[in-house]
């Protein structure tokens, strides 16, 4: 397990987090556990995020771009 978290950044999903989820919720219509995971990435600085359950092409304030590596 040790050598996940060292391979990995694992970001904390903390009040400013949330904040930035529930706004981005309302402005692109997402669920509950997208808009987490879209904030977390955007507040750990992604430039993409890959996800096969979201929008494709997608990009979220001008930063974020979400892809379906399926598509």
């Amino acid at each position: 397990m040790r050598r996940f978290y060292a391979r990995y950044q694992v970001q904390t999903i903390v009040e400013p987090v949330q904040l930035l989820a529930s706004q981005l919720r309302e402005r692109y219509s997402l669920s509950h556990w997208d808009s987490l995971i879209i904030a977390t990435a955007f507040e750990a600085g992604a430039a993409q995020l890959y996800s096969e359950d979201m929008h494709s092409g997608l990009i979220v304030e001008k930063q974020l771009t979400i892809i379906n590596p399926f598509v």
